[in-house]
C-alpha cells in the first residue's frame, strides 16, 4: 500500500495530524507500507515522532522498519533517528 502523506493530510498539515495517519497505518500493519512525502519540503522531526512512536512501543521496532517504508523525504536521516534509533540508514 502507498500513502501519499500530502495527499492524505492536505498541504497545510499540523504535528497532531500524524495521530490521524497513525491510527490509518495501525489499520493496515499487517501490510507492507510506503509513505510518500513527495511535494512536502521537510517533516518536523516531532511529527515523525509522534507518528511512529506508538507504532514502535505496540509492534515493536523490526516490524515498523520491515513494514513501513518512506519515499520522497528530505530529512531521510531525522526518519532513521526516530525509527531505528540511529542516525544511520
Amino acid at each position: 500500500m502507498e500513502i501519499n502523506v500530502r495527499g492524505f493530510l492536505g498541504d497545510d498539515f499540523v504535528v497532531e495530524d500524524a495521530i490521524v495517519l497513525r491510527e490509518y497505518i495501525e489499520e493496515n500493519t499487517d501490510e507492507m507500507i510506503w509513505l510518500d512525502f513527495d511535494g512536502i519540503e521537510k517533516v518536523s522531526t516531532t511529527f515523525l515522532n509522534c507518528l511512529f512512536t506508538d507504532l514502535i512501543n505496540k509492534e515493536g521496532r523490526d516490524t515498523i522498519i520491515r513494514r513501513i517504508c518512506v519515499k520522497n523525504l528530505a530529512n531521510q536521516r531525522d526518519f532513521c533517528r526516530v525509527v531505528r534509533g540511529t542516525a544511520f540508514c
